[in-house]
């Protein structure tokens, strides 16, 4: 009997070692999963914030996106508003004075009205008339050259009026020292050259 205790606890501290090992390792498998797991949570985390830091840029890009468009709508309505109010208005037609001869100064803008009742009998001939004012654009170093050059070119006596001079209020128009970066220029020796080039060609065809 007291071997048969002997073998039975022999056996018991066997199966109690055995069995401890086994969870042993078992434990370690269950540390070794959870760090795997908590590392894949912390991935997880990471891609997540990324995620939301990304959505949150664009949030924020397509509310400015939004606010543009919205502005730009609101400049478009206004140009719409603009054109059309523009459409209905008179035209403000502008006649060029210096077509071909480059001038220093700066741009001017003349009214000249023509009055028929106040032209002589010896000065209708010769004159190109219109009916109201016409505003003519020129290029002047002050406001004395320009009422000298439309006396010239419009004389009081063949029935037209200086009504106004001032400064051009024509957006766009510059001076420039060099002739060939400025608005109204006169053409180089090669467009010259190239000029009766063409007219015999029409003449030849």
């Amino acid at each position: 009997m007291t071997g048969m205790m002997l073998y039975f606890s022999l056996g018991l501290m066997i199966l109690t070692v055995l069995s401890s090992r086994y969870w042993r390792r078992q434990l370690v498998s269950v540390r070794e999963s959870q760090a795997k797991t908590r590392e894949k949570m912390e991935e997880l985390t990471k891609e997540v914030a990324d995620v939301a830091a990304a959505y949150a840029q664009l949030t924020n890009q397509q509310s400015e996106a939004e606010k543009r468009v919205a502005k730009a709508e609101q400049d478009l309505q206004a140009a719409l508003i603009e054109l059309d109010a523009k459409k209905e208005a008179p035209v403000n037609r502008y006649y060029v004075l210096d077509r071909q001869e480059p001038r220093q100064g700066r741009f001017w803008e003349a009214a000249v009205r023509y009055n028929p009742a106040n032209t002589l009998a010896t000065d209708r001939q010769g004159q190109r008339t219109w009916t109201g004012i016409r505003r003519y654009v020129m290029i002047a170093e002050a406001e004395r050259d320009v009422r000298e050059r439309i006396a010239a070119r419009f004389p009081r006596k063949a029935g037209f009026e200086l009504v106004e001079v001032a400064p051009c209020r024509l957006n766009g128009l510059a001076v420039n020292r060099i002739a060939e970066f400025s608005t109204f220029r006169k053409p180089g020796a090669a467009e010259e050259d190239a000029k009766p080039a063409r007219r015999a060609a029409r003449a030849g065809g």
